[in-house]
C-alpha cells in the first residue's frame, strides 16, 4: 500500500493542514497551563530552572511527536497506536493498547476535562468565596459529554470547525495573558526575572519530578494519529501540521510562564489553584473573575472535543480488526462518523464522573509512558521489519531510540514514587493479556460471544442507520 493512500477511515478524507493544527492545540491545551503550571516551580525552586524544564519538555515532547509522524505518514490509517503495534509487534499489543485505552485512559481523561470545564464555566453564578456544589458540577459535565457527543456523532466537520474556533479562542486567551504581563513588566514589576537561578534546587529526583509535572500539558500532541485516514494529503500535512503545532504551544506555554512570573509573586504562584484567573485579577480587577473562568472553560470545551473525536477512531479501527465487539465497528450512513463507537465512549465517561479519580490519574500518566515507549519503539521494528515500506517522513534512528530509553526511565520513575498506583495499571494489562487470549486468540464461548454481538449489531442497525465499516485494504 501506498503511503500517500489513507484507508480505514470511517468519514470521508476532510481534514486539511489547518483542521490537524487545530486538533493538535486544541488537543494539547486544555486547562492545566490556564491552572496550576506551578508544580515545576515548586520542584525546581527557581524562575529560570522551571522555565528551562518548561522548554526541555516541549522539546522532548516535539521529539516524541516527530517520531509519530513517521508512524502517521508511512501508516496513513485511522486508529492511532492500535495499528501501529498491530504492525510492528503482533495483535497483542495492540489489543492491550485499545483495552486500556478506550476502557480506562480515554473516558477518564474525557471526565477530567469535562468536569474542569463544568467547574469554572459555572463559577461566575456564585459569589467569589463560595463553594460550588458538586452536584451542579457532576451535571453540567454530563451534559458537556453528552452535548460534545452528540455534535461528533451528527458531523465529523462541525467537530473540526468547534476544534478550529476553539484552538483560535485559546490562542486569543493566551496572547491576552501575554499581554497582561508584558503591560505589568513594563510598569518595572520584574522582580522574579532578577538572578532567575537562585534558590534553584535541582537534583535527578526534583527533577524528574519537575519534568513530569511539565510533561501533562504537553499531552495530546499524538491525537491527530488517530486520524490520519480522515486528511486529505497525509503525507504532505500531518508532518507540517504537528511541527507547526507542536512550536506554537511551546512558544504559548512559554510565554504564559513569563506572563505568570512578571505578575505573582513565586509564593503566590505556588498556593494558587487557577493561575490565570489570579493574574488577571491583580492587573484588570473583578473582571478577570469573568474573564478567567471563561477562559479556562473555552480551553477545557476545545480539549474534550479533541479527546471525543480521537476516541471514537480508536474502537473503531480496533472492531475491525476484530479486537472490540463488532458494534463498534458501525458507521452511521447518513453522517459516515463512527457512531457507537462514540456513544460506547460517552457512556464510560459518563461512569467516570460518579467515581472518585485521583488515584486514577496516576494510572493515567503510567499507561500513557508504557504506551508512548512502545510505539516508539515500533518505529525501529517497523524499520527491520518493513524495510520497503514507503516513508513520505522518517526521523533519524537516534531519536525514536532515545526516546524509546526516555520513555523507560520515566515508566521506572513512576513506579518508584507510586508503586501501589502503576502495579494496579500493569494488574490492567494482565487481565487484558487474559480476556485476548480467552475472548480472541483462542475464542473460548465463541458461539455465546457472536451470537450476542451479532444481536447487538442487529439492534443497533434497527435503531439507527448504520452500517458496517470495511476494513484496511492492505
Amino acid at each position: 500500500m501506498s503511503a500517500a493512500e489513507p484507508t480505514g477511515a470511517p468519514t470521508k478524507q476532510h481534514l486539511s493542514m489547518r483542521n490537524g493544527i487545530g486538533l493538535v492545540v486544541g488537543g494539547i491545551i486544555g486547562s492545566g497551563i490556564f491552572l496550576t503550571p506551578n508544580g515545576v516551580l515548586e520542584q525546581s525552586g527557581s524562575v529560570g530552572a522551571a522555565l528551562s524544564i518548561w522548554v526541555l519538555a516541549g522539546i522532548f515532547s516535539l521529539c516524541g511527536a516527530l517520531c509519530y509522524c513517521e508512524l502517521g505518514t508511512s501508516i496513513p490509517e485511522t486508529g492511532g497506536e492500535h495499528v501501529y503495534f498491530q504492525r510492528a509487534f503482533g495483535p497483542l499489543p495492540a489489543f492491550t493498547f485499545t483495552w486500556s485505552l478506550l476502557l480506562v485512559v480515554s473516558p477518564m481523561s474525557t471526565a477530567l476535562i469535562c468536569l474542569t470545564f463544568s467547574r469554572y464555566a459555572i463559577k461566575p453564578f456564585y459569589n467569589q468565596h463560595a463553594e460550588v456544589p458538586e452536584v451542579a458540577e457532576t451535571r453540567l459535565a454530563a451534559a458537556a459529554i453528552v452535548l460534545l457527543t452528540f455534535i461528533n456523532c451528527v458531523s465529523a466537520k462541525w467537530a473540526t470547525r468547534i476544534a478550529d474556533s476553539f484552538t483560535a479562542l485559546k490562542l486569543v486567551a493566551i496572547a491576552f495573558l501575554v499581554m497582561l504581563g508584558a503591560i505589568w513588566a513594563g510598569r518595572g514589576n520584574v522582580q522574579n526575572f532578577d538572578r532567575p537561578f537562585v534558590n534553584s534546587t535541582i537534583n535527578m529526583s526534583t527533577f524528574n519530578l519537575g519534568f513530569f509535572e511539565a510533561l501533562y500539558p504537553f499531552t495530546g500532541w499524538n491525537y491527530l494519529n488517530y486520524v490520519t485516514g480522515e486528511m486529505t494529503h497525509p503525507a504532505r500535512d500531518l508532518p507540517r501540521a504537528v511541527v507547526f503545532g507542536m512550536l506554537l504551544v511551546i512558544l504559548c506555554y512559554l510565554l504564559c510562564n513569563l506572563a505568570y512570573f512578571a505578575i505573582l509573586s513565586k509564593s503566590v504562584i505556588l498556593e494558587t489553584k487557577a493561575i490565570a484567573v489570579d493574574a488577571m485579577v491583580k492587573v484588570i480587577g473583578d473582571a478577570g473573575l469573568l474573564l478567567g473562568p471563561f477562559f479556562v472553560a473555552t480551553s477545557c470545551w476545545g480539549a474534550a472535543n479533541s479527546s471525543v473525536y480521537a476516541a471514537g477512531r480508536v474502537g473503531y479501527a480496533a472492531a475491525l480488526e476484530g479486537h472490540m465487539p463488532k458494534v463498534l465497528a458501525l458507521v452511521h450512513r447518513q453522517y459516515a462518523t463512527p457512531f457507537i463507537s462514540l456513544l460506547f465512549q460517552a457512556l464510560l465517561s459518563l461512569g467516570f464522573l460518579m467515581i472518585n479519580m485521583d488515584s486514577l490519574v496516576l494510572v493515567f500518566g503510567f499507561l500513557t509512558w508504557v504506551f508512548f515507549g512502545a510505539a516508539f519503539l515500533a518505529v525501529l521494528c517497523l524499520r527491520r521489519s518493513e524495510p520497503d515500506l514507503d516513508r513520505p517522513y522518517k526521523v533519524n534512528a537516534l531519536l525514536p531510540a532515545f526516546m524509546s530509553v526516555a520513555s523507560l526511565a520515566l515508566v521506572i520513575s513512576s513506579i518508584s514514587q507510586f508503586p501501589q498506583e502503576c502495579f494496579g495499571a500493569v494488574g490492567f494489562l494482565l487481565v487484558g493479556v487474559v480476556v485476548y487470549y480467552v475472548f480472541i486468540k483462542h475464542q473460548m464461548a465463541a458461539s455465546l460471544v457472536g451470537f450476542v454481538s451479532d444481536r447487538s449489531v442487529a439492534i443497533a442497525q434497527r435503531l439507527f442507520q448504520l452500517e458496517l465499516g470495511q476494513p484496511d485494504a492492505t
